[in-house]
């Protein structure tokens, strides 16, 4: 994918929505009124983004996820942790729920390189265009148009690091009935799993974004919008989690074996989903292969 920012002589990509404009709607761009720039830059919080990654693009890339926690003042506590420090090397999916749909993934990213310097996550490229000094930390999600991309994929999991990813790859939604849920998980973390004999550590991360968001998904999906329109507040909705805890809860490992052929790949992600759910309730539950998912699948 091509780049969403123009290279500063700061030596660091500069956000610039009117130049995002220009790059990616340049159709639409010319109609856009600089009011509306000036919103949006607001809304997503330019200015104190550029900040940081002018004071930070020179970092190692665990250190410019450590500074990123500190400048958004997150802490963790973590249940399980042993049951990470464990296993995390020994060639493991990391999946867990993303309740927030940002931040929680430099927690985890964290927590995993405190254990294992070489554990490497799945991400869209344009995370990696945006925030340059994690670039080598990243797998890039394949696109149909690009070859080199699932080439890339596919090594990443016939290696050797440890792997984190979010299966859902959208930020958790509540449901009618109120619970807060990833919608149905991407089965290619057990496709891999199985491919690959790569052991399977869930974890359970609380949390939750404003009931301003929730009620924007609700009415979008309401009208049937399908494009997630309050995505676009998802920076700001992390700027809200300042001086919270994230807390996770690290479960035992899922050896690929139990994943046979008697379930689809499908099935597989929903009990593994429904499970982690689960360990947010009972950091000592094992994942029992036979258990039906308890929680709706859409």
């Amino acid at each position: 994918m091509e780049s969403t920012h123009e290279p500063q002589q700061g030596g660091y990509k500069k956000i610039d929505i009117a130049q995002l404009l220009h790059t990616h709607k340049p159709g639409i761009a010319r109609f856009v009124p600089k009011w509306l720039v000036r919103a949006l830059s607001r809304l997503l919080h330019v200015d104190e983004l550029n900040g940081f990654l002018e004071a930070h693009y020179m970092d190692e890339p665990f250190q410019f996820i450590h500074e990123a926690g500190k400048f958004l003042e997150l802490s963790l506590q973590v249940t399980g942790e042993d049951r990470l420090a464990q296993y995390v090397d020994k060639r493991s999916i990391l999946v867990a729920n993303h309740p927030l749909g940002g931040p929680e993934s430099l927690l985890l990213m964290e927590l995993a390189g405190k254990y294992s310097p070489q554990a490497k996550m799945i991400s869209r490229t344009v995370v990696a265009d945006a925030l340059v000094p994690i670039a080598p930390l990243l797998i890039p999600i394949p696109t149909p148009e690009n070859h080199a991309l699932a080439h890339t994929f596919k090594q990443a999991f016939k290696g050797d690091d440890p792997i984190v990813l979010f299966p859902a790859g959208y930020c958790s939604r509540p449901l009618s009935n109120g619970i807060l849920f990833d919608y149905v998980w991407f089965s290619t973390f057990v496709k891999m799993a199985k491919r690959y004999g790569r052991p399977i550590v869930p974890v359970h991360i609380d949390g939750s974004n404003s009931t301003k968001f929730y009620r924007l998904s609700s009415l979008r999906r309401h009208l049937g919008i399908k494009a997630s329109l309050e995505s676009l507040y998802l920076i700001d909705e992390m700027f809200k989690q300042r001086g919270k805890v994230v807390t996770m809860t690290v479960g035992y490992p899922i050896d690929p074996a139990v994943l046979d052929d008697s379930e689809s790949d499908e099935a597989w992600a929903d009990k593994i989903r429904s499970h982690v759910y689960l360990l947010g309730k009972d950091p000592q539950a094992h994942f029992d292969p036979r258990k039906a998912p308890v929680l709706p699948l859409k």
